[in-house]
């Protein structure tokens, strides 16, 4: 039964990320032909409403397959005006999945420092870039000045 699960879990989330994809890429693309401020705003707005639903859905097929009972505390005080920097012991994939549910629509959607390599991922790669994650080279005392720049414009 546990493999049934886990294709049907696959299955699910790769239909989800390719209709949010699909969605956003006309913003994306708007966004990349016009970097106007205005229309920016307006696609950034859009995006992130894609967004939010993208990681709605993964919530609700994360619950309907793990029944995992949730105790989670300090979410009280948060709203989706203000910004906040979340810092996890990253171990898998599944720990983005995981805050990113527990946050949604209590905070902004999350944008996560990512490797520059990530970039050249089909499909999601364009949706990052659309989303203003920061990409990082971590490539040593050569890049470290400007992934701090990237982190800045990020922050």
């Amino acid at each position: 039964m546990s493999a049934i699960y886990t294709v049907l879990a696959s299955l699910l989330v790769a239909l989800n990320t390719l209709a949010g994809a699909l969605l956003m890429l006309p913003f994306a693309l708007i966004k990349f032909l016009l970097p106007i401020k205005a229309v920016r705003a307006l696609c950034d707005h859009a995006l992130n409403s894609i967004a939010t639903g993208w990681v709605s859905v993964n919530g609700a097929w994360i619950n309907a397959i793990n029944r995992t009972r949730w105790r989670v505390s300090g979410l009280e005080g948060l709203n989706t005006k203000s910004w906040y920097l979340v810092i996890s012991n990253h171990q898998s994939w599944v720990d983005i999945l995981v805050l990113q549910t527990i946050l949604n629509r209590r905070a902004p959607f999350l944008k996560f420092f990512i490797k520059h390599e990530l970039i050249y991922v089909p499909v999601i790669g364009l949706v990052w870039w659309a989303l203003d994650f920061p990409f990082m080279k971590r490539g040593g005392a050569a890049t470290v000045q400007q992934d701090l720049e990237n982190a800045r414009k990020a922050c």
